[in-house]
């Protein structure tokens, strides 16, 4: 077999096995459980969640690093098919599921094979060019696009539903194929890079997840909501920026960006009444992220593409409540698209470490999507019931288009964490471009 039939054949795999693990690290809050569950039962499913994430992406970074040890990528891809075949064990055993525990004890598995799925994923392909940008486009895209599946069955793990047998099976076929045919061989890793970017992602996974919590448990003043709010971004924009610069890796900023500003558009394809079939914002998504990935091997600009990310919360601050409007959403899903696949793309880093610690910022990056959801506003129905004789109940409420309102406020805080991402980009690439001292 060629190297470009390889290298061809390794980037499809990798576009599968991301995209499969990014859909099973992303789990949106519940509002509502897909399963029979009390309201206390409902919040600890929700903790359980964040959990399930934090430790997923821990495992990223864990699985590429220990893989990168290998004299050749097939170790990596043979990894991938068992995590595989284990998200297809559960897909096929979520439907037995009886109890809280068993859906909670599947969940962790899955979040566990997701995880090793992208680091083998990231350990297989990230030295070749094509099948690096097809790795990131792939899960940069998921990541937003994922928000449009709704859950067909109950019980399920997820608000999203399970993969889809059409991700599922290709991934492990294409898996399985790669280790017969994949024998490339990889950089060693560098040990002071693999502890530094496992370090890294424990203390962020660490602290998105106290902190998100502490923001989701607010019931006082609106005021002290913002105080905590306003520290809450501060310490984890601080964290991240700290760690781009020790392990000089401006990639970890950009997800930061891109994390900051996801939420005000993933908000609004996970509800119902856009009308729109899922199909269309998955295309609109996936086509834009690629145009920012392909633009991006000419236009490697990092602070264009972090402004382009910055249109987003700038639109909410012009139409705050225009989230009725099907154009408007998919013109801000596109330009997202775009901003993510720009913004990646353009900042990737030599490291697969890095690389697998940047891919899963947007994943555990909850403090951002806590900040969105606590401050909008939900309108489901409004109305008043007039109790007259003979009219039944629900011809006596009066419906209202049901729309979504995001806060302003939030939509400036957003913006300055992007502006501050864009800012520490600059510094680092200045930093990295000034001629070494004689």
């Amino acid at each position: 077999m060629t190297p470009t039939v390889r290298v061809s054949l390794s980037a499809v795999a990798a576009l599968f096995a991301g995209v499969l693990a990014t859909f099973v690290l992303v789990n949106p809050t519940q509002w509502q459980a897909n399963f029979a569950a009390t309201e206390s039962q409902l919040s600890r499913w929700n903790d359980t969640q964040s959990t399930g994430v934090a430790v997923g992406c821990v495992l990223v970074v864990v699985a590429c690093a220990v893989l990168l040890r290998a004299s050749s990528t097939r170790p990596a891809w043979i990894t991938a098919v068992v995590a595989t075949a284990v998200l297809i064990a559960a897909r096929l055993t979520v439907s037995g599921v009886s109890d809280l525990d068993q859906l909670t004890l599947l969940y962790y598995a899955k979040c566990l094979a997701g995880g090793v799925l992208l680091g083998a994923a990231v350990a297989a392909v990230w030295s070749r060019p094509i099948p690096q940008l097809t790795l990131v486009g792939a899960v940069g895209a998921t990541f937003v696009v994922a928000h449009t599946a709704h859950v067909g069955w109950h019980p399920s793990t997820s608000i999203l539903g399970e993969p889809f047998w059409w991700i599922l099976i290709p991934a492990l076929v294409l898996a399985a194929v790669c280790v017969v045919l994949d024998d490339a061989v990889p950089e060693r890793i560098d040990r002071e890079t693999a502890f530094g970017a496992l370090a890294a992602v424990v203390t962020l996974a660490l602290a998105h997840r106290l902190l998100g919590e502490w923001i989701d448990r607010q019931t006082g003043s609106q005021f002290r909501q913002w105080v905590v709010i306003a520290l809450c971004l501060v310490l984890v924009v601080a964290l991240t920026e700290f760690w781009a610069r020790r392990l000089d890796a401006p990639f970890l900023l950009a997800a930061t960006a891109v994390a900051a500003v996801t939420p005000f558009v993933a908000t609004v394809l996970g509800q119902d009444y856009l009308w729109l079939r899922p199909w269309v914002p998955a295309v609109v998504g996936v086509v834009a992220v690629a145009v920012g990935v392909a633009v991006s091997k000419w236009l490697r600009v990092p602070i264009i593409a972090v402004a382009v990310l910055a249109l987003v919360p700038l639109s909410v601050l012009i139409a705050p409540a225009a989230t009725d409007n099907r154009a408007w959403v998919l013109v801000q899903l596109a330009v997202l698209g775009v901003g993510i696949g720009l913004a990646l793309a353009s900042t990737l880093p030599d490291s697969r470490a890095v690389a697998a610690l940047g891919l899963v910022v947007p994943l555990l990056s909850v403090v951002f999507t806590a900040v969105v959801g606590a401050t909008t506003s939900f309108v489901i129905y409004s109305g008043a019931y007039e109790p007259l004789p003979g009219v039944p109940l629900s011809t006596g409420w009066t419906a209202i288009s049901p729309s979504t309102t995001f806060d302003r406020t939030a939509a400036v805080a957003m913006l300055l964490v992007v502006v501050f991402c864009a800012l520490a980009i600059r510094g680092q690439r200045r930093q990295q471009s000034a001629p070494l001292p004689d």
